[in-house]
């Protein structure tokens, strides 16, 4: 992966460049900054963007807001997937950013760090809990050179936030010269001193007890790791405007294994009754006939649609055992030729979005499920044989596995 990065003499363009030699597939082929020869490095640093004639695979923007819009023109230009990483963007340039996702796949985020994405989530997650019932306060900590306050980060918590409730807080940014006693706000205060890469705390504080949430950069190498990775994550996607939620998304799922030789067996119309339900499963397992998958639906107008899934070879054995349940109205249903795909990863109990992120991709390609089970750490689905290879195909890319 070629990577040209704008800001290249700054503090984390000179990271991302150190992270970057490190690695056997990554390599800064150039940069861009204001002040093009005050570092050394091992690529040519050009003063405009559009003076750079090196190809690259994908743009990481570490600069400040005014570059953004050549960065834009340079990117759409050459069809160049563009990470930002800047803050401190006004309105009208955040709405640049969403046009330019139309016609070019953009990864924008207000913090690189998966930590701190992690923060804004259980915040979003402790507002929609006790929200209204608490006081919310943030404090964001940063180095002293850094020029926009409130941080761009502090500011997504605050939003993360907003989400969560029925009717948003107002921002107040600091209170000085207020005399008023405190609203129904979400407090904003900034602290800039010394080196501090960046620390962030937000605290509920109910009466008598305070929830706070906090998050300590201890170096800028986590900012640089997490732009590199967006920059890997956004390149051969489509165009697009996506998000850290995005890159966590995709670590959520870590593997996918698959089992030929599968049926899916359906009684439907079945009349809605636990002792027949149990007498049907204590009927199959007489016979050491192991089932696997269980679907039920709710019962309605007193009937159920009862389906499981077993290994082809017990499929007509099965059926024989159950066709006593059959009548006009209760019909038997078979499905063979079916493989099932399991999907897994410890990080899916945590995350929103993976369930639709899998059947969209599967839609894509119009693979029909048969029959889906779940668990905090796993979906299992069962497809026709024949598209197994594509289903497995897509999955692997919707998730980079």
């Amino acid at each position: 992966m070629n990577i040209i990065v704008c800001g290249a003499n700054g503090r984390m363009g000179q990271v991302i460049a150190e992270n970057a030699t490190k690695s056997t597939d990554m390599h800064i082929v150039a940069g861009v900054d204001k002040m093009p020869d005050i570092k050394s490095n091992g690529f040519p640093v050009y003063a405009d963007i559009f003076d750079c004639r090196e190809a690259a695979d994908v743009m990481i923007d570490f600069s400040s807001p005014d570059a953004l819009g050549a960065n834009i023109v340079y990117a759409k230009h050459n069809g160049m997937p563009l990470v930002i990483a800047t803050t401190g963007f006004t309105d009208s340039e955040k709405t640049q950013i969403k046009e330019a996702a139309a016609q070019i796949p953009v990864f924008f985020s207000a913090n690189m760090s998966v930590g701190v994405n992690l923060q804004i989530e259980l915040a979003r997650r402790a507002a929609s809990f006790f929200g209204e019932d608490c006081d919310i306060e943030i404090v964001e900590r940063h180095h002293k050179k850094k020029a926009d306050s409130p941080s761009g980060t502090a500011l997504a918590i605050a939003e993360g936030i907003n989400d969560a409730l029925m009717v948003p807080k107002p921002f107040v940014c600091g209170r000085c010269t207020r005399t008023d006693k405190r609203g129904r706000e979400i407090g904003i205060h900034a602290v800039r001193g010394g080196t501090i890469p960046g620390d962030h705390s937000v605290m509920f504080i109910a009466t008598d007890e305070i929830i706070e949430i906090h998050h300590t950069a201890q170096s800028r190498q986590i900012f640089a790791l997490g732009a590199l990775k967006a920059a890997a994550f956004l390149c051969g996607k489509p165009p697009g405007l996506y998000s850290m939620n995005d890159l966590i998304l995709q670590s959520a799922v870590t593997n996918i294994s698959k089992a030929s030789g599968q049926a899916v067996v359906t009684l439907a119309k079945l009349p809605f009754s636990p002792a027949t339900v149990a007498q049907i499963f204590s009927d199959i397992a007489a016979a050491d006939i192991k089932i696997d998958i269980i679907s039920q639906t709710a019962p309605y107008e007193g009937l159920i649609r009862l389906s499981f899934s077993l290994p082809e070879p017990a499929l007509a054995a099965c059926i024989g055992i159950i066709e006593k349940y059959a009548n006009d109205e209760t019909k038997i249903l078979q499905s063979n030729n079916l493989c099932k795909l399991t999907v897994e990863g410890a990080g899916m109990q945590y995350q929103s979005g993976v369930a639709a992120k899998l059947f969209g991709a599967l839609a894509e390609k119009n693979i029909g499920i048969f029959i889906i089970t779940t668990s905090d750490t796993a979906i299992s689905f069962c497809v026709e044989e024949s598209d197994a290879q594509g289903a497995i195909g897509v999955v692997a890319e919707a998730f980079c596995l």
